[in-house]
């Protein structure tokens, strides 16, 4: 008998076969879905790069992909400046990428963006082989196009961010165990232990998100007794957590006093920094020590930013998914993924024979099931400053949605069942849920209503007659349609970014207008926009005058180690991607690091390290309550000369008064 899930012939199982004889392999794609696969790869390409030279900057992590560039130090440390005196505030393994691009075609906005296209791409064309030993050639095709056609992650592979480099991995890591089960070969499912451990490089511990929903298949749906299973998930732990920790523990062995201090901590500890101050400090505070605390003061307005997407009392629940500004991002296939949900689990229940297909479709369920509840439940209960965070529920979504377009086309147990009313129902819904968040965007593609409202409604209709067996319509032309109702509206969408103004930004993976009445001033290319990551070069005017300050304080510090110390890493980024190499930035992201202390500015400036010492304003700073800070600004202020603005800046009058509020240069020169 020939599988209509798979396409693939499914032998009769002898009484005594057991299921671990088995070894599935997908069948051979047709032609027209290889060619299909190949153009949706080519246009995925386009639109992803179709802005590649203006997708901007994220100041913050373009300052450290090109520190990392010009600097093989800096480069395995991660720095965030050439001198590698301090770190990112988080792993920095989604920038090598971008500091090879960098190091190979110069410093732009096009060279940090390329290598996201080709994450991307990866990623789709993973997602299809995937999805194909599922569900077979048709379905994985129509679960790589519903992927491809996710706004959020257009957005997120034209921009150079670290989700991307996340979500790629977690894709492969995904692929990897799916051959490890067909194949019944481990080396399979260790490398899906090292694609998570390379993940967690991208992301730190988000990437293991992923690791129960894959346990749990890998336990329910490989083949072989249980004490093996376990003893094979045991290595491949092991293998992930080598992984994981490699890069950490390579810095972590380094002297303190020969590597960059460790930014996020009060401790110069990376594991302080990735597992505390970037995980689990995050929902329990302070629980582990060493990483740096919240901002006390600053805390409430850093995140309301990210809460201004959801109305109030749904910042920590799962309803906050549904609101349009994220859902009009990733959630447009709800209804689809929760008919692939329902008819996996009939057929799988229908389905009694020990079939590949069988095994194929149970991963399916089972991994995109718990997928889904695993990462929707942890986002649920987190504020997560970005959308791109979002980007991993990108995946399950699309995967159960060609599942549920496949089953309901050509699976004879959905056919001749009840659930043949299904597809109408789910139409009817998908169509009304598209109509709901379209509702929301009244200024933007406003033909989208009525054409999505009549085809859908028309179909489903048309579904329900035929489910009726009052007429016997053409089935590729209903499924035809079934996709074209589910992917209309978000292709739309995801089309917009090819107009730079909806096209999200390096800080902001967002594809489209922003929802009417739930943050009408959401960040535009221009603006100042993400949380904390642009540096002074929004400002014009403050960086046309920091850039002189550079240019003065060079021309006389020959013969110190820094050109420049600033209080702000800023003020130091706008120098740094201009390509000043000689800049100490004092404060860490945060502003809140003793990187250096005060003590440790003394002693650099009695050592001839350094010479002058930029105080910048106070929105300069990432956060409010830097006592560290204060006190270098005290010690400046008491200790050192203050330099006329006529000095540096010719064009300002020399009796004009230079303002608390104001950049100041400080001369320290003993």
């Amino acid at each position: 008998m020939t599988s209509v899930v798979t396409g693939v012939t499914e032998p009769s199982a002898a009484p005594n076969q057991v299921e671990s004889s088995r070894i599935s392999v997908p069948p051979r794609a047709p032609r027209w879905v290889r060619w299909s696969l190949l153009a949706l790869v080519v246009c995925s390409a386009a639109v992803y790069g179709w802005d590649a030279s203006r997708t901007g900057y994220s100041d913050y992590y373009a300052t450290a992909a090109r520190s990392m560039s010009e600097s093989w130090n800096a480069f395995f440390f991660g720095a965030f400046d050439p001198q590698s005196t301090i770190t990112l505030d988080k792993l920095s393994g989604f920038l090598v990428p971008q500091a090879l691009s960098v190091r190979l075609f110069g410093f732009s906005a096009w060279s940090l963006a390329v290598p996201q296209v080709a994450e991307g791409l990866i990623t789709i064309v993973a997602a299809y082989f995937i999805i194909r030993r599922w569900v077979g050639p048709v379905g994985g095709l129509m679960g790589a196009t519903l992927m491809a056609a996710t706004p959020l992650l257009v957005s997120m592979f034209s921009h150079p961010m670290e989700d991307g480099m996340l979500t790629m991995f977690s894709t492969l890591a995904i692929g990897a165990l799916q051959l490890s089960i067909d194949t019944q070969k481990h080396r399979y499912l260790l490398l899906a232990g090292v694609s998570v451990g390379l993940g967690f490089q991208a992301k730190m511990m988000q990437a293991w998100l992923l690791l129960p929903a894959m346990a749990l298949v890998y336990l329910l749906v490989a083949a072989g007794p249980i004490l093996r299973k376990l003893r094979r998930l045991l290595a491949a732990a092991i293998v992930t957590l080598a992984v994981s920790f490699s890069w950490m523990t390579a810095i972590a062995l380094v002297p303190a006093d020969r590597r960059p201090f460790i930014d996020g901590t009060t401790d110069n500890n990376i594991f302080s920094m990735v597992l505390g101050y970037n995980g689990i400090n995050r929902f329990v505070s302070n629980l582990v020590p060493g990483a740096l605390p919240n901002d006390p003061i600053s805390r409430g307005a850093m995140e309301a930013r990210p809460i201004g997407l959801v109305p109030a009392g749904l910042s920590h629940n799962p309803l906050k998914l549904f609101v349009p500004a994220y859902a009009s991002q990733i959630g447009w296939l709800y209804p689809l993924a929760a008919l692939g949900l329902v008819l996996g689990i009939f057929v799988i229940r229908t389905r009694r024979s020990d079939a590949p297909a069988r095994r194929g479709l149970r991963s399916a369920v089972l991994l995109n099931g718990a997928l889904l509840l695993t990462l929707g439940g942890v986002l649920s209960v987190m504020n997560f400053p970005h959308t791109a965070y979002l980007a991993s529920m990108a995946f399950p979504l699309a995967a159960l949605g060609g599942v549920g377009l496949v089953l309901a086309w050509g699976d004879p147990h959905v056919r001749h069942s009840k659930l043949r009313f299904a597809l109408p129902i789910a139409v009817a819904i998908q169509t009304a849920w598209s109509l709901v968040l379209m509702a929301n965007y009244p200024q933007f593609a406003g033909w989208l209503l009525s054409v999505v409202g009549v085809l859908g409604g028309l179909l489903s209709l048309t579904l329900f007659v035929d489910a009726l067996g009052w007429q016997n319509s053409k089935r590729q032309w209903q499924i035809a349609g079934v996709a074209a109702v589910a992917i209309l509206a978000p292709l739309t969408w995801s089309l917009s970014t090819l107009d730079n103004a909806y096209a999200g930004t390096a800080n902001e993976a967002y594809a489209g207008p922003p929802a009417s009445g739930i943050n009408k001033s959401f960040p535009r290319p221009q603006g100042n926009y993400g949380i904390g990551l642009d540096s002074n070069r929004v400002t014009p005017s403050t960086y046309r005058v920091e850039s002189k300050i550079y240019n003065y304080a060079t021309a006389h510090s020959k013969n110190f180690r820094f050109v420049l110390a600033t209080d702000s890493w800023r003020s130091a980024a706008p120098i740094i991607m201009n390509g000043g190499a000689r800049v100490l930035p004092m404060g860490g992201y945060s502003s809140r690091v003793k990187a250096p202390s005060a003590a440790g500015l003394r002693q650099l400036v009695a050592a001839n390290g350094v010479r002058y010492v930029l105080l910048t304003r106070a929105d300069s700073k990432s956060g409010i309550s830097t006592p560290n800070v204060f006190e270098i600004q005290r010690w400046v202020k008491s200790a050192c000369r203050l330099v006329p603005e006529s000095d540096y800046n010719p064009a300002a009058s020399s009796n004009a008064k230079t303002t608390t509020v104001a950049d100041q240069l400080y001369d320290c020169r003993r």
